[in-house]
């Protein structure tokens, strides 16, 4: 089976956990490197989770640090409450001794010699802010569009309201590059808090990883759990535990896996207001401007489980 070239850009977080899990148990995906933005937590933070999760799993990538803030708003993300915990990944004691090690190349070195490198066009999975790719495209415009096949994000929303209408935590933390990114001319397929909160994983389904009898199955058993918990304590309670990142990585394993979608114009508004930072998404078709996004609306949770658990199989 060939194998999709990807390269994952991530702030783990408990999502972001499972969507490395995913991606790196899974054989049909060659995952080239990983690089950390700050996002859910500051960039030192999100790398040490990045190198534990990798350590405890038993896998060995290339991990690169990226931006440490956006590229023009101010970085206001605290590091001592939300969902994630203070730590980021809350809910499970990594051993205090790791051996791998941060790369000593930048984040956006890393990701254009992999593009360099590729024989075949790579496909991108951002599951943070889209700083590090706002930056790569700006670095290396001819390159990104040689070279990337397409952008599979978390981030956005369409229809779906957490705290303010459509604002999402990725697009909003570093709008500016948001804009950048969505106006690149790259496709792009945009799994938003519209299918996220509709992909639930069961909470009984969360024991059954613990049951697979692995290191990597009582990790993420033990880290959804207390995202679960956490999530419902910060956000409006849901009935499962919500893995957003994870929705990015098997719509690239399989895109069948997407039930319903639709391209539409979506736009960043940059200008200060209530709007600033938000996914406006013509699902009307009414601006008459060509679609630059795919909106995901549905998916096959039990096919997600399913890709869930042969990954943690997979792993150590």
């Amino acid at each position: 089976m060939k194998k999709i070239p990807v390269l994952i850009d991530c702030d783990p977080g408990h999502d972001d956990m499972l969507a490395l899990v995913l991606a790196l148990g899974n054989e049909r995906l060659d995952v080239k490197a990983i690089t950390n933005v700050a996002g859910n937590k500051k960039i030192e933070k999100v790398v040490r989770n990045t190198l534990n999760i990798l350590n405890y799993c038993g896998v060995e990538k290339e991990v690169a640090a990226g931006a440490h803030c956006p590229l023009v708003r101010e970085y206001k993300r605290l590091d001592t409450d939300g969902a994630h915990g203070v730590s980021g990944l809350d809910g499970f004691d990594f051993p205090k001794e790791n051996p791998l090690r941060c790369s000593s190349r930048p984040a956006i070195e890393v990701m254009a010699d992999a593009l360099r490198k590729s024989e075949e066009k790579v496909t991108m999975i951002t599951t943070g802010p889209l700083t590090n790719m706002g930056l790569l495209i700006r670095a290396f415009p001819e390159l990104c569009r040689e070279k990337i096949e397409k952008i599979s994000m978390m981030g956005g929303t369409c229809h779906y309201i957490l705290t303010k209408p459509f604002m999402e935590f990725n697009v909003f933390l570093d709008a500016e590059a948001s804009k950048i990114v969505f106006e690149s001319g790259i496709p792009i397929t945009m799994f938003g808090y519209d299918v996220t909160y509709r992909t639930l994983l069961p909470l009984s389904y969360l024991k059954q990883l613990d049951e697979v009898g692995n290191r990597t199955g009582h990790m993420v058993s033990s880290l959804l759990q207390t995202f679960a918990r956490l999530h419902n304590q910060v956000w409006p309670s849901v009935d499962g535990c919500p893995v957003h990142d994870a929705c990015a990585v098997a719509g690239v394993i399989d895109p069948g896996i997407v039930t319903r979608s639709e391209k539409m114009y979506v736009e960043i508004p940059l200008e200060a207001g209530d709007l600033s930072g938000a996914t406006i998404c013509d699902y009307a078709h009414r601006s008459g401007k060509t679609a630059n996004v795919e909106v995901v609306f549905e998916m096959d949770r039990e096919m997600l489980q399913d890709m869930v658990m042969a990954s943690v199989k997979a792993l150590s």
